[in-house]
């Protein structure tokens, strides 16, 4: 299972810094290199713990991270302190837990509120915790987006480019699009905020981003033939192959109309493709967990009931899939946590 390989040989594909030409990327060292310190009896616990929190053995799993860390295990301290940041990637195991015990699960000693484990893991010089570091920053910058698009985080990168764009007023440059490393995903991301006739012309029609330009929609029968194939709605296809199989086409498409935003759909996935791919993290119980939850956090309670509805006119299997997660992530109806 690749997820589960020693931490000096979790996948990165560093190669692209070549072809980006991003060689010149101060600190920028090969993420293997940088955890090959990694024992290997510290090796065989990560890779237990994450197991665990894959298969939602979530407390057990986060426990065992939580040790590794605290005892200088980078690869945990980065992997907790992304789980920390996403409360998308935070289930009913840590919901349970009372706000001093959530601290301590998933935080480093200090301060009132402890400390992101991320921000130990940057100063040792780790390279992912770094450019996590600096995309909360607000002196972030291109740079940024460039190194995650180097570490094949694709994730990553779109959060880096939707918060910067955020920033701007008037979209990213043609010269910035043009860029190699820039995603066909945010195309839209250009001038005032729209998508040029040209770079329409080269997505699938079924391509949300249409909509960027002169407001065209895509029809059900071309967003759904996206859906299908898509590397953005990868987990939407993931979580219905696994609780709908009987109706995965149909289930899809209510999957995405439950979480209503293209962006939450490319910002969603894995912590780190580098320590977990994403198509594994997609195909466990903890991945699906997480698309509900980030379905969840999309809507508030009222909206969630006014929503059922329309989602069950488009899937009845996904609807009560989603309100059962619903349930077991709503912290009243979790048992408290044993010691």
């Amino acid at each position: 299972m690749a997820a589960t390989q020693g931490a000096g040989k979790r996948p990165l594909l560093f190669g692209l810094v070549a072809v980006l030409g991003l060689m010149a990327i101060a600190g920028f060292a090969p993420y293997q290199a940088a955890q090959a310190q990694t024992s290997g009896m510290s090796s065989a616990r990560l890779d237990a713990a994450i197991d665990a929190w894959l298969s939602d053995d979530e407390l057990a799993g986060l426990q065992t991270l939580a040790g590794l860390a605290q005892a200088g295990d980078v690869t945990a301290q980065v992997l907790l302190g992304l789980i920390d940041k996403h409360a998308a990637l935070q289930g009913p195991a840590v919901l349970a837990l009372p706000r001093d015990g959530r601290i301590a699960l998933l935080r480093a000693p200090g301060g009132i509120s402890g400390q992101n484990w991320l921000h130990l893991a940057a100063k040792e010089g780790d390279p992912l915790a770094q450019a996590w570091t600096s995309v909360f920053r607000p002196g972030a910058d291109l740079d940024t987006a460039a190194q995650f698009a180097a570490m094949s985080e694709p994730r990553a990168l779109a959060l880096a480019l939707t918060s910067l764009a955020k920033r701007q007023e008037h979209g990213f440059k043609d010269s910035v699009i043009a860029q190699d490393w820039y995603p066909d995903t945010l195309l839209f991301l250009g001038r005032d905020r729209t998508l040029t006739q040209a770079r329409a012309a080269a997505l699938h029609p079924g391509d949300p981003q249409h909509r960027y330009h002169k407001g065209a929609r895509p029809t059900k029968a071309d967003l759904a033939d996206w859906l299908a194939q898509a590397p953005a709605a990868l987990h939407l296809r993931a979580t219905c192959e696994a609780v709908c199989p009987a109706t995965q086409e149909h289930c899809v498409m209510a999957l995405y109309h439950a979480l209503g935003d293209y962006q939450a759909l490319l910002t969603h996935g894995t912590p780190a493709n580098a320590l977990i791919p994403d198509e594994v993290f997609a195909a466990s119980p903890r991945g699906r967990a997480a698309l509900a939850r980030r379905i969840m956090l999309m809507r508030s309670t009222r909206m969630r009931e006014a929503d059922r509805e329309k989602l069950s006119a488009v899937d009845s299997c996904a609807t009560d899939w989603l309100g059962t997660q619903y349930e077991a992530h709503t912290p009243r109806a979790i048992p408290a946590a044993e010691n």
